[in-house]
């Protein structure tokens, strides 16, 4: 094809279609590995509990026909495997899976040891006559700090529910090297420190969302005649390299756009909070945001010894509730002040349809709280509900397994995107400076076939 037919069918489009495309493309050149990155680890990551399910035998012990120890019971010989350290939570899921006693082991970290050092001698050092820099004369912030994750090891103590067996000890961090760790950790900060990684990976699927709805606009056929159609929808596996390059691009991306749309738009809820506020403004009709980030708290003007034998009746008295729940997970306090959590899901494998309760260690009362996680979920408003169901819906989980396995499948052409992308513009760069170099002959007029010029065009 010609320079000059080249430059016509480029005037002819408008300036609206130039505009998009130029985004389209340095967006995707820009933001490209990126992407790769994130979606591959995505997709792997999908079916996490399933094949831990598999291999992790641990998981699961033989149906009895007689009740559970209690909480306290299993507690007791979790404790002395433990050597001495308290539970901080218990789990109970279906007749045939484990229980689970979990522990968090807080990090000490040197700069928390060396502190009170360092404020004694600098408390020496200053001279009488300095004011206290933490004396109600100091200039109050306007928005109170958000606290820092305590950073630590989690352990989980597998136990046979009906006979107090250990099955297996297992410890959690982000230091491990396990596969799918390791895959979590490329996915929310591509492996770097997640100060530094999570905002790249943000500020990257806002790009992602940008380039899936410039695509959607240059995907769309300028006439709906059968021709344009099969290019559109299905892809020439008998053509050359170059155009089954460009069917995989554009025909995968159209199909799964929509699906890409909800995991980007999901995950941008965790990486921007003015995105996760206008969201919930937008599903809301208008209405704020209120997330109480203060944890409840007990009433301690008459404290007594915490008894471990109180998860006992909130377990029991949360079973009585929900006897078809899939799990029930109760967070054992650690302080006076502490409330005693619990978590009741009705399904295996998903985190929205689940019922969020604290209660006052001493009077078992519940205590609410302002968030749109706390509750019921047959209870919440309809944002509320949106906002529980934002990770479901990112994993595909709110489907159940044919959900997960379209996240998993549209996951897998997102990586593809970019690489397919990437060919096609470095053809048309190869194409257009071949033409370039080729000296001008006074030759007869040739007439192309259809066929081939239909390959071309592209």
């Amino acid at each position: 094809m010609s320079t000059s037919t080249q430059k016509k069918r480029k005037s002819k489009k408008s300036l609206f279609k130039r505009t998009t495309a130029w985004l389209h493309l340095w967006l995707g050149l820009g933001s490209g590995i990126i992407v790769v990155i994130v979606s591959f680890t995505g997709c792997m990551y999908v079916f996490e509990n399933e094949i831990k399910d598999f291999i992790e035998d641990w998981r699961f012990v033989t149906p009895q026909e007689k009740a559970y120890l209690l909480p306290s019971q299993l507690i007791s010989i979790a404790d002395k495997e433990m050597k001495g350290k308290h539970a901080t939570s218990i789990t109970f899921g279906e007749k045939d899976e484990a229980a689970i006693v979990g522990y968090f082991i807080p990090k000490k970290e040197k700069k928390e040891e060396n502190k009170g050092k360092k404020e004694e001698a600098q408390k020496e050092r200053k001279p009488a006559n300095v004011k206290n820099l933490t004396s109600n004369n100091k200039p109050k912030d306007k928005e109170p700090k958000r606290k820092k994750r305590r950073s630590g090891v989690t352990v989980n103590v597998y136990m046979n529910p009906y006979t107090g067996e250990v099955l297996n000890v297992k410890t959690i961090s982000r230091d491990d090297v396990d596969f799918f760790r390791f895959m979590l950790n490329g996915h929310r900060a591509l492996w770097l420190p997640y100060d530094i990684g999570r905002p790249i990976v943000g500020v990257a699927i806002l790009i992602f969302v940008v380039i899936l709805l410039t695509g959607m606009v240059l995907w769309w056929p300028a006439k709906w005649i059968k021709s344009i159609r099969d290019k559109s929808f299905k892809i020439k596996w008998s053509a050359s390299f170059k155009r089954v390059n460009y069917d995989m691009h554009n025909v995968l991306g159209f199909y799964s756009m929509i699906f890409l749309l909800f995991i980007s738009l999901t995950g941008l809820v965790w990486s921007f909070g003015w995105f996760s506020k206008s969201l919930y403004w937008v599903t809301s009709g208008g209405k704020p945001l209120v997330e109480n980030r203060e944890s409840p708290k007990s009433d301690t003007t008459h404290v007594k010894t915490f008894q471990i034998s109180t998860v006992d009746k909130v377990l029991l008295n949360l079973k009585k509730e929900n006897p078809q729940a899939a799990a029930i997970l109760v967070i054992i306090p650690e302080k006076p002040a502490d409330v005693i959590g619990a978590f009741v899901y009705k399904q295996s494998n998903t985190f929205y349809n689940m019922d969020r309760y604290s209660f006052d260690q001493q009077s078992l009362k519940e205590v609410s709280i302002k968030s749109p996680f706390s509750g019921k979920y047959t209870e919440a408003s309809l944002p509320d509900k949106i906002r529980r169901m934002n990770y479901d819906i990112h994993v595909g989980a709110v489907l159940g397994l044919t959900g997960k396995i379209l996240a998993f499948f549209a996951s897998l052409i997102s990586a593809t995107l970019p690489i397919t992308g990437f060919l096609i513009w470095w053809g048309k760069q190869k194409f257009s400076k071949k033409g370039a170099t080729t000296p001008k002959v006074a030759s007869k007029a040739v007439n192309v076939p259809k066929k081939l010029e239909e390959e071309m065009s592209f």
